[in-house]
């Protein structure tokens, strides 16, 4: 695949590091120190895959130091899914267990500290559940294209903000769409923020690989994703290592999966978890996309795209594949609903598709070569 690298930046498209921030803006970020200043992250991990990491990248190695998590929670260590999608967002279905309300019940049986819903460009979340919950923090998962500075779309999720601000950064991102008015409004308010999934792009979107080392530097923290290949994931981990970033680890979960993956740090409000998480003082419980895990999702979505009892009419899936993603999308509108035998061959397809784990494995395959490919850029690039 043809990777498109951007030239270097022009003076009027720079994109600010560290180093080249303003001593106001420096000041606006000081209340939270230096994550170099840190021990390092922690891993509840099996040791069998930190071998695989270490060959993929030898610099993983330093990740190599392993707790229980049992430990850190009785010593006040709080743990988070900071990535969870309710039923308010575009691409879920609009399902009873996937309520916020039931996600929330479902958070704190899991013993989850804080939890937050992390919707796509919505907080309706907090409006039919409240704002002021025990243990909530409000939260939102913010789109913006920078054609200037970054070329391709990128996700923030933003916390502890309130319907105003959320208001003013919608604005920024759709209106203004330069990603230092974003980060400049973000770190004036002293919203906790971070670099979602940065090696997943917006189907039909050119990446532009090259910008992504540079905004790992401009954001305080990036994340580990679930729902992304251990080769993607061991890129970000090295990054975030090689500039001395917070990392943390998430589900991205779409179907009620919150708490596979989650970070735990000490803080008893969650400011104070955060500053730790900048401060690199956390243990990550990472999970990865693997085939038993996208075999798996496979056949929650087919449960869910026919099961008559849900609503789906406003879900959007995007897998990337136009034909089929038109086929989705005009199954959950109801295409199929008087074409009874024709409903039961698709969903049995659906079914075998996801228990062959043939579309899986193409796609983990076609994830891997990708990983391969943005390794070796960043290698010639000297970021790795």
């Amino acid at each position: 695949m043809n990777l498109r690298v951007t030239p270097p930046l022009t003076e009027d498209c720079r994109l600010d590091v560290p180093g080249q921030v303003d001593a106001k803006r420096a000041a606006s970020t000081e209340r939270v120190s230096h994550p170099a200043n840190q021990k390092g992250i922690l891993l509840e991990w099996q040791k069998q895959r930190s071998g695989l990491l270490g060959a993929l990248l030898p610099g993983i190695r330093r990740f190599d130091r392993f707790v229980s998590t049992a430990e850190l929670k009785k010593q006040g260590w709080r743990s988070v899914d900071l990535h969870v999608h309710t039923s308010c967002s575009y691409d879920v279905v609009k399902a009873p267990w996937l309520h916020p309300e039931k996600l929330l019940q479902k958070a704190r049986l899991l013993g989850m500290s804080f939890i937050t819903f992390t919707d796509h460009d919505t907080m309706e979340a907090y409006d039919l559940i409240g704002w002021n919950r025990e243990g909530l923090v409000p939260g939102v998962e913010i789109k913006l294209r920078d054609r200037c500075q970054v070329g391709h779309t990128i996700h923030v999720n933003v916390y502890l903000l309130n319907r105003r601000q959320f208001r003013e950064l919608e604005r920024i991102a759709q209106a203004d769409a330069k990603i230092e008015s974003f980060l400049q409004y973000l770190e004036a308010n002293h919203l906790p923020h971070i670099y979602n999934h940065p090696f997943w792009f917006e189907p039909g979107e050119t990446p532009n690989y090259s910008v992504v080392p540079y905004l790992i530097q401009r954001f305080p923290v990036t994340e580990y994703n679930m729902h992304r290949v251990r080769r993607k994931n061991a890129i970000t981990m090295m990054l975030a290592e090689k500039f001395q970033r917070g990392l943390v680890a998430t589900t991205d979960t779409h179907t009620g999966d919150l708490g596979t993956a989650c970070t735990l740090a000490p803080g008893a409000t969650f400011s104070e978890f955060f500053a730790n998480v900048r401060r690199r003082n956390v243990c990550l419980v990472p999970r990865d996309l693997t085939l038993n895990v996208l075999s798996e999702e496979m056949v929650r979505w087919v449960e869910l795209i026919f099961d008559p009892g849900l609503t789906k009419t406003q879900t959007k899936i995007r897998t990337g594949i136009n034909k089929l993603d038109e086929g989705l999308s005009a199954v959950m509108k109801g295409a199929l609903r008087n074409r009874p035998l024709l409903k039961a061959f698709c969903e049995r397809f659906g079914y075998a598709v996801s228990w062959s784990r043939l579309a899986a494995w193409s796609y983990l395959q076609s994830e891997n070569s990708k990983a391969d490919e943005i390794n070796q850029r960043l290698r010639a690039g000297g970021f790795v």
